[in-house]
């Protein structure tokens, strides 16, 4: 069976530039992370949780990648270490949630579900999460970023969804500028996707529904959305939460 790929998320696409060289960095259960200079690819089973920068692929021999492999993209297709994945029948998917801007006050209980299902944040981030909520962006970026434990830092995570909220709500700030050389090189990377509304799929739908105000889908999309990563899902829910209560 030839590897192909079947869909992506809209960071994919701006990273397949045929030319593009990179390396396999990460092999983890879920899915290869691929580092291309400042952009990365997180190639999964189609059944995978999607986000902006997934690419779900079929028929590819998963046991034979390892870190430090190389990784081309040319016309048509990407070199992933030894094995080459077709991109011809690619489509892309969206990844933003899909009310394009915030109504004032509209968030209010569906916030609380949402931090509710989210729970605690821990002490070291609480600083950070205070300036956003006051709207300090330059403080909270200076708190938040490169922070925590993770695979993408806490801290990055929050930001990322603070971002997204900001950019639905028509206010957009340029945290990822603000974060640079802070954050995490993979967390700088879905933080410049969420400062575009794009976030994982159950992220997107708790953004949508905070925005809606819908708190009974809100604290299912925030479930959900728990489920992202070891900590991420949880760290981008204070995130949201911070820009929606944000005062």
């Amino acid at each position: 069976m030839t590897a192909r790929a079947l869909f992506a998320g809209p960071g994919v696409r701006r990273a397949l530039r045929p030319g593009r060289t990179g390396v396999i960095e990460l092999v983890l259960s879920g899915g290869t992370y691929v580092r291309a200079g400042a952009d990365w690819l997180l190639v999964t089973a189609p059944q995978a949780p999607f986000g902006p920068l997934s690419v779900a692929v079929v028929g590819l021999g998963w046991d034979a990648l390892r870190p430090g492999q190389r990784t081309l993209v040319e016309a048509g297709r990407l070199l992933l270490g030894g094995q080459s994945v077709s991109l011809e029948r690619m489509r892309e998917r969206g990844c933003a949630a899909a009310a394009p801007r915030a109504r004032a006050g509209a968030a209010g209980d569906a916030a609380a579900a949402v931090l509710a299902v989210a729970g605690r944040a821990p002490e070291e981030l609480g600083p950070g999460l205070r300036a956003l909520r006051h709207r300090r962006v330059r403080e909270g970026v200076r708190q938040l970023a490169g922070r925590g434990d993770g695979l993408t830092p806490a801290g990055d995570d929050v930001l990322a969804g603070y971002a997204a909220w900001r950019h639905a709500a028509g206010t957009p700030v340029p945290v990822s500028a603000l974060a640079a050389g802070r954050s995490s090189a993979l967390g700088h990377a879905y933080l410049r996707c969420a400062e575009r509304g794009e976030l994982p799929d159950a992220g997107a739908a708790a953004l949508a529904a905070l925005q809606a105000g819908d708190r009974e889908a809100a604290a299912t999309a925030a479930h959900a959305l728990r489920g992202w990563g070891a900590s991420s899902g949880i760290a981008l829910l204070w995130g949201l939460g911070a820009g929606a209560t944000a005062r």
